[in-house]
């Protein structure tokens, strides 16, 4: 559910200085970030599963409030107010020195999520463009976006109103580790359980339910109906298909096969998602002579890395398979 207006105003960040702590200083060499989780970001939920507790284990056991709870979400990169994550021991904008122009979250689901949907950019706030990447799945698991070919906008909102189930409505896609999925703002979409996966949105937490599966969580059907574009339909990548980009109006996906992909100067901090196989992070020198401050990390399945500043490029192994999320190029004005 949204509050009122705009969401609460983020937090200035100290402009960067070229002397502390900078993408110019000598003693920041690595771009890349692994996120801390803690109390802010990892979110206890009846629908979640169990195996974002096995990925954060280590974290879960200093954090005996959060012990024996099922965990449906980690915000691992996030510099939302109030919900800020951490990395290398200090909040995430302190160290980037802008807000991040996305939110890269970890969704680990037991049951089916509410059918619900996001806002698209208004005057007061951004919208909430969403994509999801699929790291694990049990058989025959699915989610739902946009409204199935066969059905009518009327017979949805008549369902709406009655207060009915209304999966069997939407269009139902079936997922695999490596399942990408683009969701604009304003399409109606529900994950499916048995699924974890990596989400990468639009810095907003704005969601109106039209159905929640009788749990007693409130639902708001009017807002729903007011904001949900039923002509709205999800962009699609499977693997098997040819790696491609997936563009929105505010991410990008990028999906990586096998081989070398170099970054020199990106525009934005980037996401990358590591799915299967061998994926290896990479910086070096702007001459390709050795340094000593030369960087080779193995990226781990699930592990959401954040890549800040180039030089540096990803090599995968055959079959391995990664997928490189940030967002579009105008909404990375405030990032340096």
């Amino acid at each position: 559910m949204c509050s009122p207006g705009r969401d609460p105003a983020p937090r200035q960040y100290p402009r960067r200085s070229p002397h502390r702590n900078s993408r110019y200083s000598p003693r920041v060499r690595s771009p890349f970030l692994l996120a801390e989780s803690g109390p802010t970001t990892l979110k206890p939920a009846r629908w979640g599963g169990t195996r974002l507790a096995a990925l954060r284990g280590a974290d879960l056991r200093r954090l005996p409030e959060l012990q024996g709870q099922a965990i449906g979400e980690s915000w691992e990169f996030s510099t939302l107010p109030g919900q800020e994550s951490r990395a290398e021991g200090r909040p995430l904008g302190e160290l980037l020195g802008a807000p991040l122009p996305f939110l890269a979250k970890l969704i680990d689901t037991a049951l089916p999520l509410s059918v619900q949907v996001h806002p698209g950019d208004e005057d007061a706030a951004p919208g909430k463009e969403e994509a999801w990447i699929v790291l694990a799945a049990d058989p025959g698991a699915c989610v739902w976006a946009g409204l199935a070919e066969d059905r009518e906008p009327a017979e949805f909102q008549r369902a709406v109103a009655a207060g009915a189930p209304l999966l069997a409505l939407l269009q139902a896609i079936p997922v695999v580790p490596g399942s990408v999925i683009l969701v604009p703002a304003r399409t109606v979409h529900a994950i499916g359980g048995g699924i974890l996966l990596a989400e990468i949105q639009q810095p907003r937490d704005c969601t109106y339910r039209f159905h929640d599966h009788g749990s007693e969580r409130p639902i708001q059907p009017e807002q729903a109906l007011a904001t949900v574009d039923l002509q709205s339909r999800p962009q699609l990548w499977q693997p098997g298909e040819a790696p491609r980009v997936l563009r929105g109006r505010h991410l990008v996906l990028e999906i990586l096969g096998p081989g070398a992909h170099r970054r020199d100067r990106p525009a934005t901090p980037s996401l990358l998602v590591p799915v299967h196989g061998r994926v290896d992070a990479c910086t070096h020198d702007t001459h390709d002579t050795h340094d000593e401050h030369d960087e080779r990390r193995t990226l781990e399945p699930g592990a959401l890395t954040l890549a800040r500043r180039g030089p540096w490029w990803l090599e995968l192994a055959p079959g391995a398979l990664c997928v490189l999320g940030s967002a579009a190029k105008s909404d990375t004005a405030s990032v340096a």
